[in-house]
């Protein structure tokens, strides 16, 4: 077969695909670098094209689930020192419970005692002694009373860390004024009048 050429066809050139794809290349490169925002909410078809093939866009969205990530870490541990907090204002709640029975106790010991002296009046020298010493523990109860009512409070409110310290420590202190307390009156109780 032979092919013969014509000259009165039209010429056309084809262009070769690697020179094609070296054109687009350059074209998205030169558009590239104008681009002047990293944020896709703000850019363009241009900005766009350049977080794409930069990878700004999926450093934005690895940096973004990072913080996330971080956030709900953060979240669990409030959670888990809230529960601790909690448990801790239980157990105050507990020692004040405690402490108001013993309240009660030695209030009731105190009118049982104060009942027998009145009764006894035969040892006049005796009984003012023993009176004193109720006296004492009456005033040191009330005082105590105050201390109890102003932290009763307190254990309600959601406290810092700071305050459940401080609340456990009145808690004890208070429990110390109550053995002395209970001494005071055990020494009445026990003296037999």
């Amino acid at each position: 077969m032979i092919h013969s050429l014509n000259l009165n066809a039209p010429v056309v050139k084809r262009t070769p695909d690697f020179l094609l794809r070296g054109i687009t290349i350059l074209v998205a490169t030169w558009l590239t670098g104008c681009a002047t925002n990293s944020d896709p909410h703000q850019g363009g078809f241009i900005n766009g094209i350049a977080g794409l093939t930069s990878g700004n866009y999926q450093r934005r969205i690895d940096e973004r689930e990072g913080v996330y990530h971080t956030e709900l870490t953060a979240g669990e541990q409030l959670r888990a020192q809230a529960q601790t907090l909690e448990q801790e204002r239980e157990a105050i709640r507990t020692e004040l419970n405690q402490a108001q029975n013993r309240l009660i106790t030695l209030e009731n010991r105190i009118k049982q005692a104060r009942a027998r002296l009145a009764s006894q009046r035969q040892q006049v020298a005796a009984a003012r002694a023993q009176q004193a010493r109720l006296a004492q523990a009456q005033t040191q109860l009330a005082q105590t009373k105050r201390q109890f009512a102003a932290i009763r409070p307190q254990v309600q409110k959601a406290a810092p860390a700071q305050s459940i310290d401080a609340l456990k420590q009145r808690s004890q202190a208070l429990q110390h004024e109550l053995n002395a307390i209970d001494d005071l009156v055990g020494q009445v109780a026990d003296s037999g009048l």
